[in-house]
């Protein structure tokens, strides 16, 4: 079974209330957690969607951002493995199958593991790299140019470890200013500190929405100077 973990902020009508039914419906899925920035979302399901025991809706106290939301989110969950979604995004069950398949027949006692996808629908193709692990040792030129826009994507199966693991202390600082680019942040940290062993995965796709309320295009001109202290420590992986 998967926890299913999806960070949200007024993405109810265009989104959640489409994908919400097809989720409670997975059988793969036996929790699914959403934090929510304001609550607005979290009065639309309760109304739609009333005493769902799969779900666990809890509105922040206090807007955290999409770093802190998203680690917020997989913290609460109970199982060992996680897909982490964002709520403009949607996983189909096929997605669940093939990442249930892959974990029984890939992965021993490992836990320093996330599921990479190879192909975020429509616009994101990585299946030049389906097959790879990316980890530190392994970070030539080619393979960070050829990875990049994959470690900004930020959709994927994380084992639970890896959120209980990460140290922050010392990212309070940035974390405000990583908006644009929490994913790869995000991704840096799990590499520096706990040998982040990322499996690109053929045939885990899911549909990745790019419209104009994304966060990325309303924070990626604020922090550049951050954006590109991130990148730096990127490619300072080897």
């Amino acid at each position: 079974m998967f926890s299913l973990c999806i960070p949200t902020i007024d993405r109810f009508e265009n989104f959640l209330s489409r994908y919400l039914p097809k989720y409670l419906a997975n059988e793969y899925i036996d929790e699914i957690i959403i934090t929510d920035e304001n609550g607005n979302d979290i009065e639309k399901i309760k109304t739609c969607f009333p005493e769902d025991n799969k779900l666990i809706l809890v509105k922040n106290e206090s807007r955290l951002g999409p770093f802190l939301n998203k680690i917020k989110a997989c913290s609460l969950a109970k199982n060992e493995w996680i897909v982490l979604m964002d709520s403009d995004n949607f996983a189909y069950k096929d997605y669940f199958i093939k990442a249930k398949n892959y974990i029984e027949k890939n992965i021993n006692n490992e836990k320093n593991i996330i599921l990479a996808p190879s192909f975020a629908r429509p616009n994101f193709n990585y299946y030049h790299l389906s097959g790879s692990i990316l980890k530190k040792g392994c970070f030539n030129d080619t393979i960070k140019s050829q990875s990049l826009i994959l470690m900004n994507t930020g959709n994927y199966v994380i084992n639970k470890y890896l959120i209980d693991n990460l140290e922050l202390s010392n990212e309070t600082e940035n974390i405000p200013k990583s908006s644009a680019c929490d994913v790869i942040y995000f991704n840096t940290l799990l590499f520096e500190q706990l040998d982040l062993n990322m499996h690109i995965v053929e045939g885990l796709e899911y549909d990745h929405i790019v419209h104009d309320g994304s966060v990325y295009l309303q924070t990626c001109s604020i922090y550049s100077d951050f954006n590109n202290l991130v990148y730096s420590r990127y490619n300072n992986l080897m």
